[in-house]
């Protein structure tokens, strides 16, 4: 079996343990789609509420919801499934042992990334769906390739910063505290639970230096009836892609193999 076809093999495997995980199931599949039901019809109130972007761009309050949990979903999904599972793996020993056998150890990670990525879009898709069908969410045709973009590159960007997390993580009760915790707070200050005209500038503005604030806001944008062009943003765009840099330069140089629990 050639590498491709080894990575696949992973993958797969990765993702029947990932659904016969409940804790997987409950809070990167069920919890999103809870979240944005919730939302949607408690804060819509008959369709008449909008929200204000970035650039004066009026955006229905079903559409700002969907958008934004769509990026939670996608950090849930890649960033905070990645952290946990690397560190319990590595904290079992099964890095150790995956790195001892012929195996190429970059078709493991290659595989932990496929498994998070396809968790990811097979959310933004069903999220999108429901969005689109019980809330009236417009999807515009011409911001329609924008949409997939942001997606794409927020999913790049968290698996790998959440990579680069489990390099930090000792055990797996820590990450599995952080790195969720982490998407939770950065939410609320990256346009996901708040609209980011009603948050406070200072708070804005530290929601600027996250990726998930660029990418809700990228998604949210496509999403706006009156958005211009291709519906990128550069500025967004630049972010996320610093952030991947940054995750793959952290996770190349800190990711570990072997246990750390026992040497702390």
């Amino acid at each position: 079996m050639n590498d491709r076809g080894v990575v696949l093999a992973q993958a797969r495997m990765a993702i029947l343990v990932a659904l016969r995980t409940p804790r997987v199931l409950i809070f990167t599949a069920a919890f999103p789609l809870i979240l944005l039901v919730l939302f949607n019809s408690i804060f819509s109130k008959g369709g008449n509420e909008t929200t204000t972007l970035p650039g004066d761009l009026k955006l229905s309050a079903e559409a700002y919801f969907t958008a934004g949990i769509i990026a939670y979903s996608v950090a849930l999904s890649t960033f905070a499934t990645l952290a946990v599972s690397l560190t319990t793996q590595r904290e079992n020993g099964q890095l150790k042992r995956y790195r001892g056998t012929p195996m190429p150890p970059w078709t493991f990670i290659a595989a932990q990334i496929t498994r998070a990525s396809a968790q990811a879009l097979l959310m933004t898709a069903l999220l999108l769906g429901v969005g689109a069908i019980a809330y009236g969410v417009p999807v515009p045709a011409s911001t329609f390739p924008a949409f997939i973009a942001y997606v794409l590159l927020g999913t790049a960007a968290m698996c790998s910063l959440g990579i680069a997390l489990s390099a930090f993580t000792p055990n797996p009760d820590a990450a599995s505290t952080i790195a969720p915790f982490s998407v939770v707070m950065l939410s609320f200050v990256s346009g996901v639970w708040i609209p980011v005209d009603q948050l406070p500038s200072w708070l804005e503005t530290v929601g600027k230096v996250f990726p998930l604030y660029h990418l809700a806001l990228g998604l949210q944008t496509t999403l706006a009836p009156g958005a211009s062009g291709t519906g990128l943003e550069l500025g967004n765009v630049v972010v996320l892609l610093i952030w991947c840099a940054v995750g793959i330069r952290i996770a190349s140089k800190r990711f570990k193999w072997e246990p750390q629990a026992a040497k702390a």
